[in-house]
């Protein structure tokens, strides 16, 4: 059975890589683009594996793994620009 990732115990080991909403959106430099931003976290949010990129509930303030982020949005943003 495979391991399934458990992000509040990264978020414990690395809490510097977990950030609140705000955070993650001044750390990918979308400040000016916020209909944009909100676009991809839908967009990862519906993911099937979404706890990998995101920890908490709306109660419990959610956080978000900015790493993870950025480079699933980097993977998004190449494949358009290959057209796939």
């Amino acid at each position: 059975m495979e391991d399934i990732f458990d992000a509040f115990e990264d978020k414990l080991k690395n809490p510097e890589g977990w950030v609140n909403r705000v955070e993650l959106r001044d750390f990918l430099g979308m400040s000016g683009s916020k209909d944009k931003f909100n676009e991809y976290i839908k967009e990862i949010e519906r993911l099937e594996d979404s706890y990998l990129y995101i920890q908490g509930t709306l109660q419990t303030n959610k956080t978000y793994n900015k790493v993870r982020i950025y480079n699933y949005i980097n993977h998004i943003n190449r494949l358009k620009e290959r057209g796939a």
